[in-house]
């Protein structure tokens, strides 16, 4: 469970472009009007949410994202090579008794300072990405950003987490990868609930039960939302009946509103759009009860 008081929705999908960022910002505009609600853009490769909100002003300095990744000491390295054997990601290669670090894929587990047996590895901080805070009308919103040519985005969607926490409010909404992957795993860790933006379409079907098991797999609530309903012919419906998964909310496919999301203008003058979003928001925290305490 998520800490007291504070309730976090995922927003998450199986695959990208289906509307995911669209549902996370529309449904934070949606709960900003009731309550303090904070949106977080965890999607820290490529982070779009903040194009909906053009105004929004930036509140301190980024808090930058770090990572301890291992310094050779050689004048105490024996080159025994136990350190290259110890990494999992082959951040480390020993040859010849001649061992060589790869700062720039080293995720900074610490397993080979640990195993050293002369403790010729130390460790030194390098700053993978920054999470940023703003705000914009009320809502209050951080980004998580990786550094050019990095590839921790764990790391950074971790230390966004963290800026979020100490931000007050009573709703978190995060804007999470799509997909399945590490990053995903992370982004949905902690949150109360997951709702999954998935469209009609087969190749969006096949990814959403992915996406499906990764929330399950963490204990958590799921419901789907059926973005751009009735422009595709899969059915989704009978999709998520199979598997034991509500739908709770349906964005009917509007041409004006294809323009609006391509040009990241919000809708908030949708009146229909803005009501299903209160719709989705209301049944995604009653969800999050079933996980609270008694």
């Amino acid at each position: 469970m998520s800490e007291a008081r504070r309730t976090v929705i995922a927003v998450a999908s199986g695959k990208g472009g289906t509307g995911k960022t669209t549902v996370a910002a529309h449904l934070a505009v949606a709960a900003a009007l009731s309550r303090k609600t904070i949106l977080v853009d965890l999607d820290v490769e490529a982070p779009d949410s903040l194009g909906y909100f053009p105004k929004a002003s930036p509140t301190g300095e980024p808090l930058p994202a770090m990572v301890l990744v291992p310094r050779l000491d050689e004048s105490k390295c024996s080159g025994c090579g136990l350190c290259a054997k110890t990494c999992r990601f082959g951040a480390i290669v020993a040859i010849g008794g001649v061992v060589t670090v790869d700062e720039r894929i080293c995720k900074g587990c610490g397993r080979c300072v640990a195993a050293c047996p002369a403790s010729a590895l130390g460790e030194a901080a390098v700053e993978v990405g920054a999470a940023r805070a703003y705000e914009s009308g009320g809502l209050s919103l951080l980004e998580g950003r990786m550094a050019v040519g990095d590839i921790r985005s764990t790391a950074v969607i971790e230390a966004a987490k963290r800026a979020a926490a100490s931000t007050p409010a009573e709703l978190e909404i995060r804007d999470c990868p799509p997909g399945v992957s590490c990053s995903a795993t992370h982004a949905i860790e902690g949150a109360d609930c997951v709702v999954l933006v998935a469209e009609p379409t087969e190749f969006s079907l096949h990814d959403l039960g992915a996406a499906v098991e990764l929330a399950r797999g963490q204990g958590l609530p799921v419901g789907v939302v059926v973005n751009k309903d009735g422009f595709g012919s899969a059915d989704v419906d009978a999709f998520c009946a199979s598997r034991g998964v509500p739908i709770i909310g349906r964005i009917a496919f509007l041409r004006a509103r294809a323009a609006s999301g391509a040009a990241t203008r919000l809708w908030s003058e949708d009146g229909s759009l803005m009501r299903e979003m209160d719709s989705i928001l209301a049944r995604a925290v009653e969800a999050t009860k079933a996980r609270m305490p008694a």
